[in-house]
């Protein structure tokens, strides 16, 4: 009897310790489960290899490593996609059906001027307007793709964009579909073509007129030879060559602006004295005023040496004095000043004329624009004189603004700056009311 108790005891204690084991391999493996690593097998434990549980260990670190391996390789998969994404200029988006963003590249908080995290978030808030929440719908409807130019608000600006969608949808779950974007922003290139689009129109505005009264006084010439007095001759041939001579202008001054904004347009940049070089302009300008007309000139004591292109200076001086002699009606005065700065030396060009109205102020440097139409052609003008000194002056670095009143005069400040390495250090700014004298 006692035989059968100590066998019994020792068989309680060999299943005790091979129960304490398989807890302790069940709780190894629970915890390796977690942390995703493998089980330390011990080929020497009985109890292990008793129940098998050795060949579940290795299944299970077999499958641990096979994990590993696929998340290794997807990890590098995706930096890889997010290395692409992160060197495309355009912007690129991955939206789920309800239009929250999934994945972005920086380009897209580039293009919407976002600082923080936009995952989580819906598109429609970054990117606004009727027409892409109309183009969303159409891409959700249609699981198709798509591609359309969309004029939209993006942080409250109004810009042009170019998107493309396409659905990448999971044939087995519908409810997992996605739509990827991408976002090239074409405001630029649609500010150009609306230039270009202008430019044509008035340039073929500009060249019609003149062409239209050669072309009728010429025709007036020959039908009607033998009825015209020597006098309307004269008159109509006047008219041609005053007409021919608007047109030679306009190309000229075409060719000129095509010609600087080539890029291969070169400044022949050397020291250039204001003071003197202004004063040897202003000679040549007093003989083209009439009587009760005058030019005074004020020039800065002290060193106004810039680097400059003498030839594209003396058109710029040139186009402001011609445009003063010919659309500031009514001027007795035109005064010519400069003026040392920090940077540079600024250029006042004055006159008491008749001034301009506000409205048409922010466009005295646009291509063919006119405050006075009528006048202008009267004068012969081309409507490119401005523009011509507003892009000599970007050329040089510098800066050009206009400042008119009606009934006070018109005042254009170019501030071209001084030679790399020079600043004025004796310069103090003055107060507003010294910087703009009354008149």
């Amino acid at each position: 009897m006692s035989l059968l108790i100590a066998a019994l005891l020792v068989l309680c204690a060999y299943l005790a310790l091979r129960l304490r084991r398989t807890r302790v391999l069940v709780a190894e493996l629970l915890e390796a489960s977690r942390r995703g690593k493998p089980v330390l097998l011990d080929r020497n434990d009985a109890v292990t290899r008793a129940h098998q549980l050795d060949k579940l260990i290795r299944a299970f670190n077999q499958l641990i490593s096979d994990k590993a391996t696929i998340s290794s390789t997807g990890q590098e998969y995706f930096e890889q996609i997010q290395t692409t994404l992160g060197n495309l200029r355009e912007a690129v988006v991955m939206a789920d059906q309800v239009n929250t963003i999934r994945l972005a590249n920086p380009a897209f908080s580039e293009l919407t001027v976002e600082t923080g995290d936009v995952l989580g978030r819906r598109l429609d808030l970054f990117i606004e307007g009727d027409a892409f929440h109309e183009f969303l719908q159409e891409i959700h409807t249609s699981g198709e793709g798509r591609r359309q130019e969309l004029e939209v608000r993006i942080n409250g600006r109004t810009r042009w964009i170019e998107v493309s969608a396409a659905p990448l949808q999971d044939k087995q779950r519908s409810d997992d579909s996605y739509t990827l974007f991408v976002f090239h922003d074409i405001t630029r290139q649609k500010g150009l073509e609306k230039m270009r689009t202008e430019f044509i129109a008035n340039l073929s505005h500009e060249l019609r007129t003149p062409v239209t009264v050669i072309k009728g006084f010429a025709e007036t010439l020959i039908e009607d030879e033998d009825v015209l007095t020597g006098e309307e001759k004269t008159r109509f041939l006047k008219k041609i060559r005053d007409n021919a001579e608007r047109l030679h202008n306009l190309l000229q001054d075409l060719l000129l602006l095509s010609r600087m904004e080539s890029t291969e347009t070169v400044l022949q940049l050397e020291p250039v004295r204001l003071s003197e070089f202004l004063a040897d302009l202003a000679e040549s300008w007093e003989s083209q005023l009439d009587s009760g007309q005058k030019l005074e000139l004020d020039f800065a004591p002290g060193d106004d040496t810039v680097m400059a292109d003498p030839l594209r200076l003396t058109q710029v001086g040139t186009n402001l004095f011609q445009n003063a002699l010919g659309h500031a009606r009514g001027f007795s005065t035109i005064r010519l000043s400069t003026r040392l700065e920090k940077a540079g030396v600024r250029l006042i060009f004055e006159d008491d004329g008749s001034g301009i109205p506000e409205k048409d102020l922010p466009h005295v440097f646009q291509r063919f624009y006119r405050v006075d139409k009528s006048r202008s052609r009267e004068s012969g003008g081309t409507g490119l004189g401005l523009s011509i000194v507003k892009h000599i002056v970007s050329q040089h670095k510098g800066e050009i603004r206009a400042r008119s009143e009606q009934g006070r005069g018109t005042t254009i400040e170019i501030l071209l700056p001084f030679p790399p390495g020079r600043e004025n250090a004796d310069f103090t700014p003055r107060r507003r009311e010294e910087a703009t004298p009354p008149r």
